[in-house]
């Protein structure tokens, strides 16, 4: 309910000066009726029309009693206009919840326990992630950050806490633990991946366009995310058939596909991406585009997708479910573990590419085929 503007400047006074007393807002405050006429007598132009005072204040106070601003008490000082002997002025917020019980800390950072109390809901639900992380006593060689994000934030956050697991640390930077980057880099063995250059005057050293050569084979492998870029292009195996690796930059591949020409000689090209409505929707459009520019049609990299089923943890979607026909269509495309596929885009959900990560792609060889001709032809 909205009050007069004499009433809310009272309001203010009081409640500003029963801040300065300490007061919390989240409990009712008694104020004694002398205090109230000082802060009624800071008031600019509280009594423009030279009205009986008490009764200027009184209407006042009982026009906030109505808008549930303040409460006045029943017992008053008998004069003709009768003012209360004081007033509560109402809260206007919850108490502060008590913090979540604190867990054991893993020994590298005991210090945590100090900053919980002061902590934020975010923080803490960090803090737990990370510290349930280290207690699993994981391998901690050095991986791209992202992919250290999302085993710590995927495996051992909540959905709800962390809709982009792999996404987390690229933005979370406050806090002890956080805000110092190169010893939380080292505390959890991670590195930082920077995208490739998109220019095409580094043709030969660095890149072509968004293309970026790793050998003289005439196939294309097109990876949508920067991070699993990185890692698939410092773990190919000594012999492939590559010509270039290419960040697809999301939905960018779409229509980067057209800067593909005849002098890339490129006669084959596959995709990796995440598993999910938009994942799935870029290689078909890129592949329609490509086919009308006379190139060959974008294929899934049937091994790094099976990689990517068998170690990914599946958490909500960004977009909603997806309707069965359009599941079953978009699924079609893999070739294969089409339910399975399915299934997941229909429950909106998604598996990030970086679950195949560098270790996994130093490790296992199987997915060596999809960057050799002979069995994909």
């Amino acid at each position: 309910m909205a009050t007069s503007r004499p009433a809310s400047d009272l309001l203010d006074e009081l409640r500003a000066a029963a801040e300065l007393g300490g007061w919390k807002r989240t409990a009712r405050k008694r104020v004694e009726i002398n205090l109230v006429w000082e802060a009624y007598h800071r008031i600019p132009a509280a009594n423009a029309d030279d009205e009986y005072e008490r009764a200027v204040l009184r209407r006042l106070l009982l026009e906030l009693e109505e808008a549930c601003r303040i409460q006045l008490l029943r017992a008053d000082d008998r004069e003709k206009v009768a003012l209360p002997a004081a007033i509560w002025l109402l809260p206007t917020g919850s108490a502060t919840a008590r913090p979540a019980p604190m867990p054991p800390w893993h020994p590298e950072v005991r210090e945590l326990a100090t900053h919980w109390p002061v902590a934020t809901p975010k923080q803490r639900a960090a803090y737990i992630a990370v510290n349930r992380w280290l207690m699993t006593n994981p391998d901690r060689s050095l991986v791209p950050v992202r992919e250290r994000s999302l085993e710590i934030f995927g495996r051992h956050g909540s959905a709800a806490d962390f809709p982009m697991p792999e996404k987390v640390l690229d933005t979370l930077r406050s806090g002890p633990l956080f805000s110092d980057r190169e010893k939380l880099l080292r505390l959890i063995g991670a590195f930082v991946v920077h995208p490739p250059l998109l220019a095409e005057r580094f043709t030969e050293t660095i890149g072509d366009g968004y293309y970026q050569r790793v050998g003289a084979g005439r196939m294309l492998l097109v990876i949508e995310n920067a991070t699993t870029w990185w890692s698939v292009v410092n773990s190919l195996p000594e012999r492939h058939d590559l010509g270039y690796v290419a960040w697809g930059l999301g939905n960018t591949f779409t229509a980067s596909v057209n800067t593909i020409s005849a002098r890339h000689a490129v006669s084959q090209i596959r995709y990796f991406g995440d598993l999910d409505l938009s994942g799935l929707r870029i290689p078909l459009s890129a592949s329609a585009t490509a086919v009308q520019n006379g190139l060959p049609q974008v294929r899934p990299a049937v091994h790094l997708y099976r990689a990517l089923l068998r170690l990914g943890l599946p958490i909500a979607a960004k977009e909603k479910a997806a309707a069965p026909t359009d599941a079953a269509r978009l699924a079609g495309w893999l070739g294969e573990n089409t339910d399975q596929v399915a299934t997941l885009l229909t429950r909106g959900e998604r598996l990030a590419q970086e679950w195949v990560g560098l270790r996994h792609l130093r490790t296992d060889v199987t997915w060596h085929t999809d960057v050799l001709t002979a069995t994909l032809a």
